[in-house]
């Protein structure tokens, strides 16, 4: 080992605490040694006359027919709405789980399909839960379900879904005048592949013959965050006191690890819960309390029953009463006056610290955002929305929320805030989460869809509502406009590759369920409802027609299903029907490239609007086009609606026209109008990009230049994007993003969106080419850009004077700034630090920087300073912010270290070690694989961890191929995607990962290409000298 290595005392330090015990010495006398051998020989003749006697039928377990005893509990009321709990003292009968006990089922009957049998349903769930294991060491629980069966047709099995489960009672009764009659239960078989269980009776069950079956099963907690399952977090600062909360996470398909149930969304059925917990504990459910009474150490918690709900979205949570606290708000509906009250749940230490409160901001928001949309939906009078509505704030969960009935679910750092320390940025991520969260009680509860194929549609409406209720609540905030660069401009280039998939696809396993969740689904899915918007509304003159229509489908469908081809037929864009427009929308992969000409005609000085379509793809690996144009039913060609503005100069646009094009190519004529130039797509309404005559991009970029007033502001971001996507994919030269980005040179421009559509085009250029020469040049002319306007109003740049928006803005600016090493900007982040610093060390959250400017300072620092002490000191004392913003701007700060111990510290000494209690390891990881230094530290930790994490982890989570698309997300050589490649042939892909490591490959190669064919284009195209 070299001397005064630093990784390597690292790696030994890492080491040595594993090693630590082999030099321990361990002394044996001659008789301690004999007495050890009698006693391993003693228990190991007690164990195989054990096992002889126990294994002697190993085909079923069979008890005497005696009736069950009944343990001393307390007498339980009747259940609010449900049905009263049965009185039945059923007797045991002989359970089997074994096919040799049950010769007549076969075993590839439907119970082997990936859907459950719909001749049998459950009408209504009673589950009862044990759960002491906050108080015992323990981690496993049992519970009962009880749940009411209807039969469509006869049959002899009742197939349900499990999965991890063991039991130890099943009972089928059949419900009959004057007494229940109990059946012959003659097995109860798991299919471990479906994840269903099989109970067989002897007796057919009859026809519109009500029957019940009660399942006494238990299992352990779960440790994937699937299901149920407990976690940890720290009480306290230094990590000393321990404390564990119980939770469920059931979507997509997990409620089946946690009880036996029906866990498909077309079952919607009542359900109430009733849980044994520990007297100095706390659960929350999906609907109100009905009533809790204590026995000794336990408490007996009851709730009203849930109406009709999917099993995925009945959720609980129990946690210690000591370790959270509540405050709470009230909303009342505008036209019933009915009030609901809204519970936030959050740990002690956010409601009384030093650096203020945290739990008032969210409160607030929620408060404004529940009023805003239950005045949208004023007009539907059901109270769809319970009267209490609970947010519970908890330190780790898999997702950032998840929305169920009455009963939400947030990781802290998605929730929590302290208004004046938190940027308008985060506002607005906070506020959008919350709204979408709060839109799915009307649309994905109250109304909640039949198949995973119609996901998409509910995801899209709760993404479409969210930002009406955010306008409603904040209408300062422009919020409609911040689709277009905060989610369309990422989705469309996530769209643009050859591995990309429909909204709509075969969905059947549920591993197919589980890959699901992606943009896709949600913002493609929004941005095709936003164009059919525009565009009904130019036919009609009527605005706001989708609000309309998913209110009216609301009012007509309460407590059903979502139907999507009844909801779309309610459109009508020209002459195109609904159901015609979106299936060409949604059954076809990527979106459409229009290229738009005008041919004139000098013998008669006539002139035709020409129109063609074709499918974008910014780079094309034909061997992973899972969708090729073959298997498409359309053959990619969409129906497109277009306007187009046209001009005579460059200071006007002084003609409107709407387009419909459905076929390849489509010409309109145009008579002897005579038009110099013109621009399609007005209001970035569209999901698609156009393709324009180098000589109509030079005169767009000249109308942008001489500030032409028809080219509205979010047309200019839509006019920067399309040239970055077509310079991508060396369909069109940077020459042409040079020429449209020149007018954010002239006078210092102030448009928020064309700023931010910039920037995260400039971002992701840099991000690829960090190792390439190219970098300096494509980073000497973005700086260029930028200087002129943050010199002029350096001063003010780094104030919080202005309106939400322009804030939004500076931040913009100086991140952008800073991540081009302009001078000037690397200099005041240093100033700011310095000043900031003691504060900081001190534990403040509120201090001199900003809050829009945080963020970018204590990056742009740790990026450019090689201060170890700072380093180490912030390190050390991140842990022990409450404020979890600030918390993670730092966590953030320290991953993009240029030093590599940073790193590896930072990664073996802090985040691994401490995964299981304050630290997110694949937070961590994911922010280091941003770094181009950590990129290649996380690379070999995800190849030599991989069977861990999917051990810890799980393979149904999501996660671990998002973070594989994080780190390959940058790769952009032969060597990279070499080591991709073999990583890829060595490790098979699991579940919900599968699709990640398409992506992954073709990024990868499409970096790769982009830089080889492209590089002598943008080197020419960005260079100051020309």
């Amino acid at each position: 080992m070299m001397e005064g290595s630093q990784d390597d005392l690292l790696i030994m330090d890492h080491d040595y605490s594993r090693r630590l015990f082999l030099r321990k010495k361990i002394s044996l006398t001659t008789s301690t040694c004999v007495l050890l051998i009698v006693i391993f020989f003693s228990s190991l003749f007690v164990v195989s006359i054990t096992s002889f006697y126990l294994t002697e039928s190993p085909i079923c377990y069979v008890t005497n027919n005696v009736e069950k005893v009944k343990s001393e509990e307390p007498t339980a009321r009747p259940i609010y709405i449900s049905r009263p709990k049965r009185s039945l003292t059923p007797k045991k009968v002989e359970l089997c789980m074994n096919l040799g006990c049950c010769p007549n089922l076969d075993p590839t009957a439907p119970w082997e399909k990936p859907r459950l049998p719909t001749n049998v349903y459950p009408e209504d769930y009673q589950l009862e839960l044990s759960l002491f294991q906050l108080n015992q060491p323990t981690d496993t629980y049992s519970g009962t379900i009880d749940i009411v069966l209807g039969v469509r047709s006869p049959t002899n099995e009742i197939i349900l879904h499990a999965d991890g489960l063991l039991y130890s009672d099943v009972f089928v009764t059949k419900r009959s005048s004057p007494n229940d009659t109990q059946l012959n239960v003659e097995c109860i078989v798991p299919f471990p592949n479906t994840q269903t269980v099989v109970i067989r009776v002897t007796e057919q069950l009859e026809k519109d013959v009500t029957y019940d079956v009660k399942i006494s099963f238990f299992r352990a907690l779960n440790i994937h965050g699937t299901g149920l399952f407990e976690s940890q977090f720290n009480k306290d600062q230094f990590g000393l006191q321990k404390s564990r909360i119980i939770l469920t996470h059931f979507e997509p398909v997990h409620a089946r690890e946690a009880y036996p149930c029906f866990d498909e969304p077309g079952f919607k059925t009542k359900f109430q819960l009733t849980v044994k917990h520990d007297n100095n504990t706390q659960i929350l459910s999906n609907w109100d309390e009905e009533e809790s009474f204590v026995d000794g150490a336990w408490l007996q918690t009851e709730f009203q029953t849930v109406p009709p709900i999917p099993t995925a979205l009945t959720a609980f949570a129990v946690f210690y009463t000591d370790d959270f606290d509540r405050r709470s708000a009230s909303v009342v509906h505008p036209i019933t006056g009915h009030t609901i009250d809204i519970n936030l749940w959050a740990r002690k230490q956010f409601f009384t610290n030093d650096n203020g409160i945290y739990v008032d901001a969210p409160l607030l928001m929620t408060k404004n955002i529940l009023q805003a949309l239950l005045n949208i939906f004023q007009d539907i009078q059901t109270h769809i929305v319970p009267k209490k509505i609970d947010i519970l704030a908890v330190p780790e969960y898999p997702s950032d929320a998840v929305s169920h009935w009455g009963f939400i679910i947030f990781t802290e750092q998605a929730l929590l805030h302290n208004y004046m320390t938190t940027s308008e940025l985060e506002h607005q991520r906070i506020a959008l989460l919350i709204a979408k969260e709060l839109a799915e009680q009307w649309y994905g509860n109250f109304i909640s869809f039949k198949w995973w194929t119609d996901l998409w549609l509910q995801e899209a409406i709760a993404n479409y509502l969210k930002y009406h209720a955010v306008n409603a609540a904040y209408p300062t905030w422009n919020i409609h406009d911040q689709f277009a660069v905060t989610e369309l401009q990422s989705v469309m280039f996530d769209d643009s590759m050859s591995t990309s998939h429909p909204i709509l696809k075969s969905v059947n396993s549920a591993t197919e369920i589980d890959e699901l969740y992606d943009s896709i689904e949600t913002t493609k899915a929004t941005a095709i409802l936003r164009m059919a918007d525009y565009y009904m509304e130019k036919s009609t003159n009527i605005k706001n027609n989708t609000l309309t229509i998913i209110i009216d489908f609301l009012r007509d469908h309460q407590y059903g299903f979502l139907i999507p081809d009844e909801l779309l037929s309610k459109y009508r864009i020209d002459s195109w029907s609904g159901p015609d427009f979106f299936d060409r929308w949604l059954l076809q992969s990527n979106y459409p490239k229009i290229f738009a000409r005008i041919l004139h005609n000098t013998a008669d000085n006539t002139s035709i609007f020409q129109l063609s379509q074709s499918r974008f793809l910014s780079a094309h690996m034909y061997e992973y086009d899972l969708y090729p144009a073959s298997v498409t039913p359309f053959g990619y060609t969409w129906y497109i609606p277009i306007t187009c503005k046209f001009g005579t100069t460059s200071n006007e646009l002084n003609f409107t026209r709407t387009f419909y094009l459905d076929t390849a190519r489509m010409d309109f004529p145009f008579g002897t109008l005579n038009y110099q130039y013109f621009y399609c797509n007005t209001d970035f309404a569209g999901y698609y990009i156009m393709d324009y005559t180098a000589e109509n991009w030079g005169e767009l970029s000249a109308a942008l230049d001489n500030n032409n007033p028809s080219l509205l502001e979010i047309d200019r971001a839509n006019l920067l994007n399309n040239a970055f996507l077509s310079a991508q994919s060396n369909e069109e030269s940077y020459s042409v993003v040079r020429g449209v980005t020149q007018f954010l040179v002239r006078d210092a421009y102030k448009g928020i969106l064309s700023w931010q559509a910039l920037s995260y085009h400039v971002n992701r250029m840099l991000d690829v080419l960090e190792y390439e020469s190219l970098y300096g040049v494509v980073q000497k002319y973005f700086r260029f850009v930028v200087r002129r306007y943050y010199t002029t109003f350096e001063t003010t740049l780094w104030n919080d004077d202005g309106t939400f928006s322009e804030q939004i803005l500076k931040n913009t600016i100086i991140q952008l700034a800073c991540r081009l090493q302009l001078p000037e900007c690397i200099d005041k982040a240093t100033v700011l630090w310095n000043d900031a610093y003691p504060s900081l060390v001190n534990g403040e959250a509120d201090h001199s920087i900003v809050d829009h400017a945080r963020e970018v300072v204590y990056r742009t620092h740790f990026q450019n300073t090689y201060n170890d002490s700072e380093w180490i000191t912030i390190e050390s004392d991140y842990h022990n912010f409450v404020d979890v913003q600030e918390r993670y701007r730092l966590l953030e700060a320290m991953t993009q270290s240029r030093q590599p111990w940073h790193l590896y510290q930072l990664l073996y000494r802090d985040a691994e070690p401490n995964k299981d209690t304050d630290v997110d390891l694949l937070q961590v990881l994911t922010l280091l694989a941003k770094n181009p230094v950590g990129r290649e530290l996380v690379w070999l930790y995800y190849r030599k961890h991989w069977a861990e994490l999917q051990t810890t982890y799980g393979r149904t989570n999501q996660r671990l191929g998002q973070l594989l698309m994080d780190i390959t997300a940058t790769f952009e050589d032969e060597f990279h995607e070499v080591e991709l490649i073999d990583f890829l042939a060595s490790t098979p892909g699991v579940n919900t990962n599968v699709d990640a490591r398409f992506w992954a490959l073709e990024r990868a190669n499409m970096n790769f290409w982009w830089i080889v064919d492209g590089s002598k284009d943008m080197a020419e195209s960005f260079d100051l000298e020309t």
